[in-house]
């Protein structure tokens, strides 16, 4: 109970000196000019004041302050020998940064200067005994803490693009960093962590959307400098542990640190500057998928609010458990990283003139599918270890210990050659399908039997236990084949936030149906919006084609109307009889709704003259039924057609004719 109550005078008391501190703030950056404006590359529309880091500096002090003198002793606030320089470091660094990022607002510095000031802000703290014990290697671990000091710097520098999400997203981040230094007694650092979570919170009252102020790069580089150099200098950071020195705080801090790393990758398959501004985060992305500002802010802030969650569940688990859960959790990130990669959000001229470093990373990445690859190894690997887990549910003994060991290389090679013989790697993952399925899992039962045969010749511990290669062909099979199908699912909650238009009821459940609904859907700019299939068949009531729900047959008519709030009907089916048709025309007449007929075609072109010069295509519609029932309401017809003299069929624009 003590600690909670410090933890609320600490962090209630950053959050409070925000909340004052960031008005005063605002109207100092308005007196000063010290105002950022919209431009091409940013997302902001109007003027708006920065200097929002001087409040979260200041409001972070405060917190310090009410640990040392409301708290006292009673929250082991004395430092001690060992961790007074490393704490010196992260002061003087995170300075340094804030000084770097007020500069920057005011007369904006040079990519190459605040470059070198963040190599500086890191060497002072490598200096001051800050570093993160990754690898037996003094050298490789000072390397690795340069690093990720100005990794998890830039990190948060580039997330503050959209009103809210660089303040929220550090907020979560210091809270669970806090958690955790807790756990281990590390509460100097968890006093820290807690203050700035407190101060981003409360800053984060005034840079919602629409934002009245930006933290600026003052913000954002000292709430980035400050969680690297946390982490970097916790006390007794179990060198041999590397879920908890690496894995934890990745999980934790994994938003800013994916979206930095797919803006770096995109960018340098694009042949762009990395150090340039631009729309091609992952906040605009996500826009770009049909969600509202806000709604970007709340979603990174649940992937925010996981990674923390998952962090301190890392805490709890033995070395392997840890290393299985944290890689899992960092692969499925990456994956809608790779997704979120795919949308284009900026104008074709800022592709420039591509490079040779540019060509052999589209080499390796989209052509050689190495990504995929690497991909597809480590998820074998991850499915390997957690089929000897689920064998013995505790700590391996030792004879499946070494088993695992000697056999993990053996087991990824065979598994990659395998899927690559069976034309895994040629297959669109945007397009996967139940082809894709049965090639994977022919793959995994050669490989599994081939396995099998090894471990009965020279693994002892395998042939004693076949369920492990059981369990490992299970836990392959779900694995790579959620990684597949990972973009048509990330493609259906895209389509699901973007459902907008007049709601249509598709006439039946058939085969065209099926087809008339997908095109629907791809075909955004119809608006519209499929929310229910009418069919004749009754024992398909109640079942349902990609989620949308076959409720009733055409008597029922009225009812599904009223209760599902159609405008339209479209006619899916191909197998209607002209006087069905009319019936259904009839009927929608009565009811003053709108018909459209799909209309799915191949139309052959003549060959061309050698002095013909092609002329664009039209499009092609079919012809509109004539009104032949009275006051029916016409049909209108959505036409799907094309080809060419080489029998190669294309898909012209899909459109309702007015």
């Amino acid at each position: 109970m003590r600690v909670l109550l410090e933890v609320v005078v600490v962090f209630g008391s950053a959050l409070v000196a925000a909340l004052v501190l960031t008005p005063a703030a605002r109207a100092l950056a308005l007196r000063v000019g010290a105002v950022t404006r919209p431009i091409p590359n940013r997302w902001h529309k109007r003027p708006t004041p920065l200097f929002g880091g001087v409040a979260i500096l200041g409001a972070s002090a405060v917190g310090l302050v009410a640990a040392t003198w409301l708290v006292g002793d009673g929250w082991a606030l004395r430092v001690e020998t060992a961790t007074a320089r490393p704490a010196l470091g992260i002061a003087v660094s995170s300075f340094v940064m804030f000084l770097a990022g007020l500069v920057d607002d005011v007369v904006q510095l040079r990519p190459p200067t605040k470059f070198l000031l963040q190599l500086l802000a890191g060497a002072t703290l490598l200096s001051l005994g800050a570093v993160l014990p990754v690898t037996p290697w003094y050298v490789a671990n000072v390397v690795a803490t340069l690093f990720w000091f100005v990794a998890l710097t830039n990190a948060f520098n580039l997330l503050d693009g959209l009103d809210g999400v660089a303040a929220g997203v550090g907020a979560i981040a210091s809270f669970f960093l806090g958690l955790a230094f807790a756990q281990r007694g590390a509460w100097v650092h968890a006093a820290v962590a807690w203050s700035l979570a407190g101060a981003t919170l409360g800053f984060l009252r005034y840079n919602v959307h629409p934002a009245s102020i930006f933290m600026g790069d003052a913000g954002s580089l000292f709430l980035g400098s400050v969680l690297a150099g946390l982490v970097v200098t916790l006390p007794g950071a179990v060198s041999t542990n590397l879920v908890s020195v690496l894995f934890v705080p990745l999980a934790i801090v994994a938003v800013p640190l994916l979206d930095t790393t797919l803006v770096t990758v995109t960018r340098l398959l694009a042949g762009r500057p990395i150090s340039e501004g631009g729309l091609d985060h992952s906040t605009y992305r996500l826009i770009a998928l049909g969600l509202s500002e806000n709604q970007v802010a709340l979603l990174l802030y649940a992937f925010a609010a996981a990674g923390g969650l998952i962090g301190m569940l890392l805490t709890r688990l033995d070395r392997g458990l840890g290393l299985l859960l944290g890689s899992g959790f960092l692969v499925a990130m990456s994956l809608f990283a790779a997704y979120l990669g795919r949308i284009q959000v900026g104008p074709a001229e800022q592709v420039r003139r591509v490079k040779s470093v540019t060509v052999l990373a589209r080499n390796l990445f989209y052509r050689r599918r190495l990504a995929e690859i690497l991909l597809d190894a480590a998820l074998i690997a991850l499915a390997y270890y957690g089929a000897y887990r689920l064998r013995f549910d505790q700590v391996l003994p030792p004879a499946y210990a070494q088993s695992f060991e000697a056999t993990v290389g053996l087991v990824i090679g065979v598994t990659l050659v395998a899927l690559g013989a069976f034309g895994v790697y040629r297959g669109a993952w945007e397009y996967a399908g139940i082809f894709d399925v049965y090639r994977i899992l022919g793959a995994l039962v050669v490989s599994s039997a081939a396995i099998m045969a090894y471990g009965e010749w020279r693994v002892p511990a395998l042939a004693q236990s076949h369920s492990i290669i059981y369990i490992d062909v299970v836990l392959t099979a779900g694995l790579v084949l959620a990684s597949r199908l990972s973009f048509k699912s990330f493609e259906m909650v895209r389509q699901w936030f973007q459902q907008k238009g007049e709601r249509v009821l598709i006439y039946g459940a058939d085969d065209g149906g099926e087809l008339t609904l997908r095109e629907l859907v791809n075909h955004r700019e119809l608006r519209l919006r499929p929310v229910c299939f009418v069919d004749e068949d009754a024992r398909r009531h109640g079942t349902e084609i990609h989620g949308v729900p076959i409720v009733a047959g055409l008597d029922a008519l009225g009812w599904v109307v009223a209760r599902y709030r159609i405008a339209k009907i479209v006619i899916g089916t191909r197998k209607l009889a002209p006087e069905a048709v009319a019936a259904v025309r009839t009927l929608a007449g009565g009811l003053g709704l709108g018909v459209a007929q799909v209309s799915f075609g191949v139309h052959w072109l003549e060959p061309l003259g050698p002095s013909v010069v092609p002329s664009p295509m039209a499009d092609v519609s079919a012809a509109a039924p004539g009104n032949g029932n009275g006051g029916a309401t016409p049909v209108e017809t959505v036409a799907a057609s094309g080809g060419n003299g080489n029998g190669r069929i294309t898909l012209t624009d899909l459109r309702v004719a007015s």
